[in-house]
């Protein structure tokens, strides 16, 4: 099966565009959340999982608890099914850009990679021995990094390819 969004029109080509300004709206908002939580650090990461609570009070601006095994299993299960079917629809969206075949791999199917890494992270920041905690952190916070530039690279362009007039195709 093979199609172009450069060659959507009317509706279908509202339908796509405002689906992924939606999904970009919505996964910017988690972006807030997690530099909110966490600083975007592997310290930040580490107490948000593991709990900060042998930290001095004067040191911290939130106490946190360790996360129990059924709220990691929530947001593992809640955020791993999500990020599938975000990626799935956009990156099959995606295949209908003029990309090269080579860039629709990277970027369509990168993101899988680093949802599994970046949950995967998440889990052994919480259960794994406290050794393990910071160097992991440093892994889920690349994993989400690639996540973001991957999502938000091939909306940038899909959004490109639909809307800049020279890019548009005459429906057959």
């Amino acid at each position: 099966m093979s199609f172009s969004l450069g060659a959507l029109r009317g509706t279908a080509r509202w339908l796509v565009t405002w689906f992924l300004i939606v999904v970009g709206v919505g996964y910017l908002t988690g972006i807030v959340f997690v530099r909110h939580t966490t600083h975007n650090t592997p310290t930040g990461v580490v107490h948000q999982f593991r709990g900060n609570e042998d930290v001095p009070l004067e040191q911290v601006q939130e106490i946190k608890y360790p996360k129990s095994p059924y709220e990691m299993l929530n947001i593992i299960h809640a955020h791993v099914t999500s990020f599938a079917l975000i990626f799935l629809a956009v990156g099959g969206l995606f295949l209908g850009t003029s990309v090269s075949e080579r860039w629709k791999a990277i970027l369509a199917l990168e993101p899988f990679v680093a949802t599994l890494l970046l949950f995967g992270g998440m889990a052994a920041v919480r259960f794994l021995p406290e050794s393990w905690a910071r160097p992991t952190a440093w892994v889920m916070l690349g994993a989400g990094a690639s996540t973001f530039v991957c999502l938000y690279a091939m909306i940038a362009r899909m959004l490109w390819e639909m809307w800049h007039p020279r890019n548009r195709r005459a429906v057959a």
